[in-house]
């Protein structure tokens, strides 16, 4: 695979694999070139992109173990509720036949010491005997907050902190988000054409190519809500399903992706005034259809209705993402065109902007984004018939 060098990072051509990458918020350390504890928790890193998406409201962790220079087990926390990945690793250890007295672990994320659905992920390493720990990044939750370090240490386990420290930070930035704020981590992707435009107002184009939508479709996979607004609906008549396995039957170290991902539809559709017969109120492998309203509206069968204050422009921004929180959303991705894109962005509420540019002119409006003080403009990725632009508050 070709790579090219990107802000300190060989990055991988656009493929599937690499747009999985680049939508969780990579590229990620190659543990190819490193050394010492780098490159164990590079692979730690690599073995937690298969959760994420899976396990919100929980972050996707990843785990390591190591003995003598091998790896005798991975693990990573796939699901609320299902194994943490420190004891998914022990496990797939014994499944191999190895020992994990002596060994060492690689997380991600600070080990948890309390316990929730879950016993805490310190006692599963102290009773397997790791005499070495390697965290990349501390977990903020008050009931951990260095409570998983201070345990180990206190049991006789070495522990090393920030291996890769700021890498494990990008990876964990949306779950660091809702302990701080209550609010998902926001993604805003929009596709324009060279000439700014996003194409005749009233009539659906395709902007980008098919390899830029492969992007476009992981970016769908990571997240827990899709949205958009009315005039989308109302233009497009989409029904914003998961169209990865589509594309590729995608693997991450020794697991199949699944078949398909379950996210939620979201509408922002103030007066209720978009009709019943629009595709993305219909039921979809899954997908529940949410309707954000700020006054009364006849129920649509199927439908859930969020009812908020106003904002500007229709309701109170904010107010939603602390309702989707309260939901257990993780990640939202903004789906719909400028206008809903900017709300958002004067509002300061996005963390990631995605704007893909075509090398073809689109027609219909030109788009004007005001970024000024959003945040880092990351260096431009050339892609197949254009090019991938990603303003990002979190430092590569």
């Amino acid at each position: 695979m070709q790579r090219h060098l990107w802000k300190g990072f060989l990055v991988p051509e656009l493929t599937l694999q690499s747009a999985w990458e680049y939508a969780t918020g990579g590229p990620w350390p190659e543990p190819e070139g490193l050394s010492g504890d780098e490159r164990p928790m590079a692979l730690a890193i690599k073995e937690s992109l298969a959760g994420i998406g899976l396990s919100s409201p929980n972050p996707s962790v990843g785990c390591i173990l190591m003995r003598d220079g091998r790896v005798i087990g991975r693990g990573a926390h796939l699901q609320a509720g299902g194994l943490h990945a420190e004891v998914a690793a022990i496990r797939d250890s014994k499944n191999r036949g190895e020992a994990t007295d002596g060994a060492s672990a690689y997380v991600t994320m600070e080990p948890c010491c309390h316990t929730g659905r879950t016993p805490p992920c310190t006692g599963a390493l102290i009773q397997a005997g790791i005499k070495r720990a390697v965290v990349g990044v501390r977990d903020p939750d008050p009931r951990v907050a260095g409570g998983g370090i201070a345990s180990l240490t206190n049991s006789g386990i070495e522990v090393a902190e920030g291996v890769l420290g700021n890498a494990c930070a990008r990876l964990h930035a949306p779950f660091f988000k809702a302990v701080q704020t209550g609010m998902p981590w926001v993604m805003v992707k929009l596709a324009l054409g060279s000439d700014g435009g996003i194409g005749p107002q009233g009539k659906k184009i395709n902007v980008t190519s098919p390899g830029v939508q492969s992007i476009a479709h992981a970016l769908r996979r990571v997240c827990d809500g899709i949205l958009v607004g009315r005039n989308t609906v109302a233009v497009d008549d989409p029904m914003l399903t998961d169209r990865w396995q589509a594309l590729a039957d995608i693997r991450f170290s020794n697991r199949a992706n699944p078949p398909n991902r379950i996210f939620s539809r979201i509408v922002l559709d103030s007066r209720g005034t978009l009709s019943r017969d629009r595709r993305i109120w219909q039921g979809a492998e899954g997908h529940a259809s949410m309707r954000v309203l700020t006054e009364t509206a006849p129920p649509i069968e199927g439908v859930v209705d969020i009812c908020l204050p106003p904002g500007p422009g229709g309701c109170s921004l904010p107010h939603l993402l602390h309702e989707l929180s309260r939901r257990g959303f993780s990640r939202l991705l903004v789906e719909g065109g400028a206008s809903v894109a900017s709300r958002f962005l004067d509002a300061n509420l996005v963390d990631v902007l995605h704007v893909f540019r075509s090398s073809k002119p689109a027609g219909g409006p030109a788009v004007t984004l005001n970024i000024e003080g959003f945040g880092l403009h990351l260096a431009p990725l050339r892609f197949d018939g254009g090019q991938w632009e990603v303003f990002n508050k979190i430092a590569m």
